[in-house]
């Protein structure tokens, strides 16, 4: 059936989404419809129809059902247990819902009878889940590439923004040495951490981690730009526990920097926002343009498209990162799904 039989995640997650519930229930109807207009049958056949179709969507949901409230259990475990298990829960189902329904729907009362008509539907679910797994199997290695390639590109993304960072600082660095040993440290410490961001992008930290990650890099650059850089925070004082891809807030701020205060000759003030609303949370980082960052615009798209780009990739496209030019103030706006802490 597959290559490997590994522990590298739980096999049947397609089957717990809105899609894979509805074609699950749409394969064991067709099923249905098939047995209840088989030829040489006694009966009505509406009646019939209805009977086998209520059978096999109990079966059908049973199975998945007992299958999702073991999925934490499960994801731990190795494929050729996993592939057991869902055997066991849909033919343990298949002879439940056999023996009920020979009673109350098919008059079997008779042992030979009952057992003859409880194998023959294990053997058809038995079939029908061998097809099922082999697509599942399919789905799963496909999942299992794309985010390999995902997190490629996610890493390719994080490298490109970072070097230009780490050069700047670390001559800030080497220049506090002269002057301000204490302060040096504090700046390599600072840089330290920024690194270790950087390492585990994409990987999920708490709000609260990433602002104080931001306010370590604010610090970082208020070494090299003195009074020239100035930050006005409007945050809640208060934060939910909720999480965020890390290195999400840090790299806008960076942006804002580098062409909102660099560029210009006498400094500027960036600020930042946080919005928590129902189901998304907003970020938007704002900063004066001056004559001198307009041409280095060019750049600072580029650097803003790999956000979206890594924003993208994490969310599947359900993120959005919005850029207005309006009374000299560039704002970049960034608003992304809610995640509870510890979820992902």
């Amino acid at each position: 059936m597959s290559k490997s039989l590994k522990n590298d995640g739980l096999l049947f997650s397609a089957l717990f989404n809105e899609r894979g519930v509805l074609a699950s229930l749409i394969v064991s109807q067709v099923i249905a419809i098939v047995l209840a207009f088989a030829p040489n049958v006694e009966g009505d056949i509406w009646l019939r129809l209805g009977i086998i179709s209520l059978f096999m969507h109990l079966i059908v949901l049973v199975g998945t059902s007992s299958l999702y409230f073991c999925r934490f259990f499960l994801q731990t475990r190795t494929q050729t247990f996993q592939l057991s298990l869902f055997f066991i829960f849909f033919l343990l189902s298949t002879c439940i819902f056999s023996i009920l329904f020979s009673h109350f729907a098919f008059d079997i009362d008779d042992t030979d009878n009952l057992i003859y008509f409880t194998l023959r539907n294990c053997i058809i679910v038995a079939l029908l889940a061998a097809l099922f797994v082999q697509f599942l199997l399919i789905h799963f290695e496909k999942e299992q590439q794309t985010k390999a390639l995902s997190r490629a590109e996610l890493d390719a993304l994080q490298a490109r923004i970072r070097p230009h960072f780490l050069y700047n600082s670390l001559n800030t660095a080497a220049e506090l040495t002269h002057h301000d040993a204490d302060a040096a440290e504090q700046a390599i410490l600072a840089l330290a951490a920024l690194s270790q961001a950087a390492m585990h992008s994409g990987k999920n930290v708490s709000l609260d981690d990433e602002i104080t990650l931001s306010k370590q890099y604010i610090a970082l650059e208020t070494w090299r730009f003195g009074n020239r850089l100035s930050v006005d925070w409007q945050i809640p004082n208060e934060l939910p526990a909720l999480s965020i891809p890390c290195l999400t807030l840090q790299p806008l701020i960076e942006n804002a920097v580098c062409h909102g205060v660099e560029t210009s000759e006498h400094g500027a003030e960036i600020k930042v926002e946080l919005h928590i609303t129902t189901g998304y949370i907003t970020m938007i980082v704002s900063n004066p343009i001056t004559i001198s960052n307009a041409q280095t615009r060019p750049n600072n798209g580029m650097a803003l498209e790999n956000i979206r780009q890594r924003l993208n990739i994490y969310y599947k496209n359900k993120a959005q990162l919005t850029i207005t030019n309006k009374n000299d103030v560039f704002r970049v706006k960034v608003v992304i799904p809610k995640l509870i802490e510890g979820s992902v």
